[in-house]
């Protein structure tokens, strides 16, 4: 059953529900979101007695906002705790020591940060929100000058996200401080069958302007990407899967590689990437609804599909707002400008910059030896794009 919620659907998982007949949980906002298509509606009465009669059927959710559905449906069952455990970055990390027993980590209250003696961090340091989403206030730290610094913007920082999510998505009132994973970032949509097995269905390098960056701006997929890290990555996550007991389970999960090592950064439960982006940009890289494959419980044959384009890169760039200046008080962004940088635009996505901290997504395809396009706006602050409010007098 897909579970949906605010704040964005796209037209691809929309026509996904249609095309399929896809069983959709008749909440509030599926009615509204989903006007005008003939969706196979379940009602939330009937999803909860399905649930509670068979423990077997899957919740897949286009946002973490639809989490607190199941906190509040079924908040002592199997699926909550593991939802909870995996969500929490604190309680992540307590379970993950099993086996990776030497990572750093520790949980502090917001209100206890400053009484951190910065001396005794192992720097570099990663300094985030426990239960969080899109990046937001996160921070790298790599000496006691800048851990200093990093509390003092902190209260500002916390504030210009309040309220933009739930606190079952992202609550400040508790932070993880831990230590910088070393290597590649890697970021895999996958689920996990009845067994417990892992199935990938896409995964994405995640590129960064530099060694401190830590912001979501672009992914990439390819052929080379898949053929080089598929069978280790599978290996690593059915190890994670038995690990937090992930069965009938999906995910989008956050490793790093380093060389032959692999560890998790998170596992964001019950859906792919947030607002609709990864699992629809593997229909442009590998010709596959991943909506559906997991409904059917397909399984990739990844020995054809890297075939399929190994000349090219499909890319998936996040437009968050990096300008310094609040979406209130710009009054337009240069879509068509934007385009204009690329040779293989596929598919461009606007939001509503004043009301979320970003201004859309594009999904574009290019030449696997050359990827300066993405070059040019991973080092972008976006500022050339925008055009700022004039002030009322």
């Amino acid at each position: 059953m897909f579970l949906i919620d605010a704040p964005f659907v796209s037209d691809y998982l929309k026509n996904t529900f249609q095309k399929h007949q896809i069983p959709v949980i008749k909440t509030a906002y599926a009615e509204k979101a989903l006007h005008g298509y003939e969706i196979n509606f379940i009602s939330e009465d009937a999803a909860v007695q399905v649930y509670e009669h068979d423990k077997k059927p899957q919740f897949y959710t286009n946002s973490e906002n639809a989490l607190n559905w199941i906190f509040k449906k079924f908040p002592a069952s199997e699926l909550a705790v593991t939802v909870s455990k995996v969500k929490n970055k604190v309680r992540f990390r307590e379970v993950l020591a099993e086996i990776h027993p030497n990572y750093y980590f520790r949980g502090c209250e917001y209100s206890g940060l400053r009484e951190i003696e910065a001396g005794s961090l192992p720097y570099p340091v990663i300094l985030k929100p426990s239960v969080g989403f899109f990046s937001l206030g996160v921070q790298r730290i790599d000496d006691q000058n800048q851990w200093l610094k990093a509390i003092m913007v902190l209260d500002e920082m916390t504030q210009s996200y309040a309220g933009i999510y739930p606190s079952g998505v992202l609550d400040s009132s508790v932070f993880v401080v831990e230590a910088v994973i070393p290597g590649e970032e890697f970021a895999v949509d996958c689920y996990f069958d009845g067994q417990g097995q892992v199935v990938v269905l896409n995964m994405m390098k995640h590129l960064f302007a530099s060694g401190v960056d830590v912001n979501d701006r672009v992914y990439i997929t390819s052929s080379a990407i898949m053929e080089r890290y598929l069978t280790p990555v599978q290996d690593y996550l059915n190890r994670l899967g038995s690990l937090f007991r992930l069965k009938n389970f999906q995910a989008h999960i956050e490793i790093r590689i380093d060389h032959d090592e692999i560890a998790a950064i998170e596992i964001n439960p019950l859906r792919f990437g947030g607002w609709c982006s990864t699992a629809d940009l593997a229909d442009y890289a590998w010709g596959m609804n991943i909506y559906a494959a997991l409904i059917n419980q397909y399984r990739p044959d990844w020995t054809k599909l890297i075939n399929r384009d190994p000349e090219n890169v499909t890319a998936l760039i996040v437009l968050n707002n990096s300008t310094g200046v609040p979406g209130k008080e710009i009054d337009s962004f240069d879509y068509e400008a934007l385009l204009g940088m690329f040779q293989e635009p596929l598919e461009l996505r606007k939001t509503d910059f004043r009301q979320f901290p970003l201004f859309g997504f594009l999904m574009c395809r290019v030449p696997s030896e050359d990827l300066q396009e993405l070059e040019n706006l991973l080092h972008s602050d976006l500022r050339a794009f925008i055009q700022l409010s004039k002030p009322t007098v």
